[in-house]
């Protein structure tokens, strides 16, 4: 599988985008950032958007996604898949007729150019010819991280966590596990912050990594805040042991 880096950051600043994944170019991990990197004929590719939670930072772009395919004439709905929580608060959040038109039900309810797809935790469950689990994790509002395998290989992506528990179980679980990605937001010395906003710091980290069996698994590292990524680069290197290393934007990773 390839893993197209639309967004990698905990925040935006200039040349700085916040989270967005896209997965053979067809598949979407959260939202953060889409129509202000993807082209008109990429985003029509799109079929299905993976939520990890209902921060904004990760469902932003969905808003604009929608109405530009409306306005393109494109009618195959986008599937947005995440927890029953999660669907609940952005139906009633954003796609709400006040904050965002309801898409649910345009440009037709019986041809809407947008769906919803609940899944329970811990079940499998296909999308194209993609196996999901979500997993999970830690924040301060309920969210999941996800395994997606595809033939031998799989991936896991934690989305915004702080110190976890089972999505490490599962990853110790899983055979073909090649990438693990991460998200490591805030400084050491902020990490009293990083704690009360469920994110992890690279001490943090360091202490995550550890419940992970392997060590040969590259560890790719997103949602850092961009104000301090100089000294995330700097604290990261003193963790040792594994294969760290920095998603950039614009990437292609393939597994």
């Amino acid at each position: 599988m390839e893993i197209r880096i639309l967004g990698c950051y905990g925040g935006e600043l200039p040349g700085y985008r916040v989270c967005s994944f896209a997965v053979d170019g067809k598949l979407l991990l959260d939202a953060g950032s889409v129509t202000s990197v993807l082209r008109l004929s990429e985003q029509r590719r799109i079929s299905s958007i993976l939520v990890t939670h209902t921060h904004l930072d990760h469902i932003k772009d969905i808003p604009f996604l929608v109405a530009n395919l409306v306005a393109e004439g494109f009618h195959e709905p986008v599937n947005i898949i995440s927890t029953g929580w999660v669907i609940e608060g952005i139906k009633f959040h954003l796609f709400n007729g006040a904050l965002w038109p309801d898409f649910t039900v345009l440009p037709t309810a019986e041809s809407p150019v947008l769906k919803f797809t609940s899944i329970e935790p811990g079940a499998d469950f296909s999308v194209q010819d993609f196996t999901i689990r979500a997993i999970p994790v830690n924040h301060t509002v309920p969210a999941v991280g996800y395994i997606i395998r595809q033939g031998r290989s799989a991936i896991l992506y934690t989305g915004d966590t702080g110190p976890t528990e089972r999505i490490w179980e599962e990853a110790n679980k899983l055979r073909g596990l090649k990438a693990v990605i991460v998200e490591s937001s805030f400084p050491n010395r902020l990490r009293a912050m990083a704690e009360s906003s469920g994110h992890m710091t690279p001490i943090l980290l360091k202490r995550e990594l550890k419940k992970l069996n392997r060590k040969d698994i590259p560890i790719l590292l997103t949602h850092m805040k961009p104000q301090y990524l100089g000294l995330l680069r700097k604290e990261v290197r003193s963790i040792g042991q594994f294969q760290i290393s920095f998603l950039r934007q614009g990437e292609r990773y393939r597994f």
